[in-house]
């Protein structure tokens, strides 16, 4: 049997979905610190933004229109992983790698996110910290996960896939992808804010 919304769910799901995307550009734009933002919504699949005097507009586009969807996910070689598996590009489009369906943790489990300096690496990383659900899991995957490689997934594209060196218990880590600073602060800006609920198409 088919199971279809009705034209009111679908109107609904709709207006729900545009006051979350409203919600997550107010936090994302707020968190940036322009002077006087107007954010507006306009019909029902448009949110009209005005930002005077901005300094960096093609920043805050890129910031807006990326969906910042995180998961994190083990990289296998079984094919017949019962959650099922995908191929996967890196950031750099260079490489790939096939990673579990089956997600750890994801933005929803992260309370907060912070670029920061490692600075026994050298590099610049993004830190973040998980609420008492995702520290519980993460620590689970860690312990039973040593010797693994932990994918970083956001938007689809690996950012890094580390190996797990230890159980990680304390609700705590770090992400590290070849970032500058400027980039760290975006991801972990985006981070902090949470996922669309939708792409948004900059006009």
């Amino acid at each position: 049997f088919f199971v279809n919304y009705s034209t009111q769910g679908i109107v609904k799901l709709k207006t729900s979905s545009q006051d979350q995307a409203l919600e997550i550009v107010r936090r994302r734009i707020d968190e940036i610190g322009t002077n006087e933002p107007n954010i507006l919504k306009r019909g029902n699949d448009r949110i009209l933004v005005e930002l005077p005097g901005l300094d960096d507009p093609m920043r805050i586009k890129s910031l807006l229109g990326k969906t910042a969807n995180l998961t994190f996910r083990f990289v296998t070689n079984d094919e017949n992983d019962r959650f099922g598996v995908e191929k996967l590009k890196f950031e750099n489009g260079l490489e790939e790698a096939t990673v579990s369906k089956r997600i750890i943790i994801s933005g929803e489990n992260l309370l907060d996110a912070q670029p920061k300096m490692d600075t026994q690496a050298n590099q610049t990383i993004v830190s973040f910290t998980l609420d008492r659900v995702g520290a519980k899991r993460f620590g689970k995957a860690t312990s039973t996960g040593i010797g693994k490689q932990l994918a970083i997934v956001l938007d689809g594209k690996i950012i890094s896939a580390p190996v797990v060196r230890d159980t990680i218990a304390s609700g705590s880590g770090q992400i590290s992808g070849g970032f500058t600073f400027q980039t760290a602060t975006d991801l972990a800006l985006l981070l902090r804010s949470g996922a669309l609920p939708a792409p948004l198409e900059i006009i």
